[in-house]
């Protein structure tokens, strides 16, 4: 598949939008449940230069709720999303520290796509990671675009809106980037 789309990107097709990469899906006969997969490699590929260029204190990470442990989180909820207490009773207090340790504008846990839009909006970073599920992700990443906000994102390992599960280590690598 990484092939399929290097060629693709070296052949001069612009895959910043979304439409162009549903046409270019469709040419290849790539299944619809595909799409979504497809689509965010195609994104992080696309922005992949922009976003390494883009200075730490410009970018923002954007967490989905669910990564939290329900049950023992001492997360505030505030009007942009949870405010994490560093409680250690999930991942989100590592990914923010390493986002601190880099510089990064902020890390936003937010419980869906209207507030991960009304952060871009409020704050208007440059650039974002977005960890979800793959359909989220992809609503989300093509609405960076539209805000002029450069994306990448990290699909959830295991999703369905409670205890999900990112890989970590993928996560801080793009976040380095």
């Amino acid at each position: 598949m990484k092939e399929i789309i290097s060629r693709a990107m070296s052949s001069g097709m612009d895959f910043t939008r979304g439409s162009t990469i549903k046409a270019f899906l469709a040419r290849i006969d790539i299944d619809q449940d595909a799409y979504d997969r497809v689509y965010i490699t195609l994104k992080n590929m696309a922005f992949k230069q922009d976003f390494t260029n883009t200075h730490f204190d410009q970018r923002i990470v954007l967490l989905p709720h669910c990564l939290r442990n329900v049950e023992r989180c001492e997360a505030e909820f505030t009007e942009l999303g949870y405010i994490c207490a560093h409680c250690g009773a999930c991942d989100i207090g590592d990914i923010k520290k390493q986002a601190d340790e880099l510089g990064y504008k902020g890390v936003f846990v937010v419980p869906g796509g209207s507030m991960a839009r009304k952060v871009m909006e409020d704050i208007r970073p440059s650039a974002v990671v977005g960890v979800a599920c793959f359909l989220e992700l992809a609503e989300s990443m093509e609405q960076a675009v539209v805000y002029h906000i450069i994306p990448q994102g990290v699909p959830l390992l295991k999703d369905g809106c409670i205890d999900t599960v990112v890989d970590k280590e993928e996560l801080k690598k793009i976040m380095k980037g």
